[in-house]
């Protein structure tokens, strides 16, 4: 039986990416960690000390150090939530990796934290024209093109990416009818295309979607294809340098059931042509 809503939980870090990777300096300065650190920790006090707790926590793309990630999973433990976050470049000779990881403590959903938990990584497909221009053509950028749905039980199917490959329509053929939520994690300038691409993906694949964008440019969004244009925008928190954390509501039960019946209901906008629900 799936819960009306899930709770997501925003942590808008600033990582400024002039000052994080200078020329020449490919790995987040100390400075960078340091202050990203501490917004995080910041983030998950806020996000755990409010009335509606999380289930769910996202980060924005490349916003966790390495060094920390093992100090993230224990805040995932303890705060008894999942955490999807962006880690910084990984280095291997001459081969780099854009990944995120995504940490599921073994007591979740329950809210009593957990002592262990289990975790992969999943990478960026797609690299943005500056990531290859700040690698030059020194460094391989590595693409990994898994696709992943994970399962969130009574919380619904969610479908996962990082910033440019928001713009791969292969990963949306997948996904139509088989997901609840898309969830991206972006270090990304142009907001405005990726707010009107939310709107768009919302109805074509017929999901919620979840852009956690850097503090550095702002725009992180959670939007549904409600029937009222007013309750689309369940979140949208604009400006450049701003840290923010933050808990949203995003429909499952009653957004399950329009997929599947697609009888029209007063909640949600008509199914897109074509569409159908697939087993996950």
């Amino acid at each position: 039986m799936l819960k009306e809503f899930v709770n997501i939980g925003f942590i808008q870090t600033v990582v400024e990416g002039e000052v994080a990777w200078p020329p020449h300096n490919y790995q987040m300065t100390p400075e960078s960690e340091e202050r990203v650190w501490a917004e995080l920790k910041k983030g998950f006090i806020d996000l755990m000390n409010g009335y509606e707790k999380p289930q769910i926590i996202v980060i924005p793309e490349l916003s966790v150090p390495h060094g920390y990630e093992r100090d993230l999973r224990r805040l995932a433990n303890s705060a008894s939530t999942i955490v999807i976050a962006g880690i910084d470049f990984f280095i291997d000779g001459k081969d780099v990796y854009n990944r995120a990881t995504v940490i599921i403590p073994n007591n979740w959903p329950s809210p009593t934290p957990s002592r262990y938990c289990s975790h992969f990584y999943f990478g960026k497909t797609f690299y943005s024209n500056e990531e290859e221009s700040i690698f030059g053509g020194w460094a391989n950028l590595v693409p990994q093109p898994d696709i992943y749905i994970l399962s969130a039980g009574e919380f619904g199917n969610i479908g996962i990416a990082i910033c440019s490959d928001f713009f791969d329509i292969e990963r949306f053929v997948v996904y139509k009818g088989r997901i609840h939520h898309l969830i991206i994690i972006s270090h990304n300038k142009d907001t405005d295309s990726y707010y009107f691409l939310a709107e768009a993906i919302a109805r074509l694949v017929y999901c919620n979607v979840v852009i956690c964008n850097t503090g550095e440019y702002g725009d992180s969004i959670a939007f549904s294809p409600a029937r009222d244009p007013f309750r689309r925008i369940i979140y949208r928190h604009k400006g450049k340098g701003l840290f923010s954390s933050q808990v949203v509501s995003l429909p499952v039960n009653s957004f399950d059931n329009e997929q599947i019946s697609g009888v029209k209901n007063v909640l949600f906008k008509s199914r897109p042509p074509g569409y159908s629900k697939k087993k996950f």
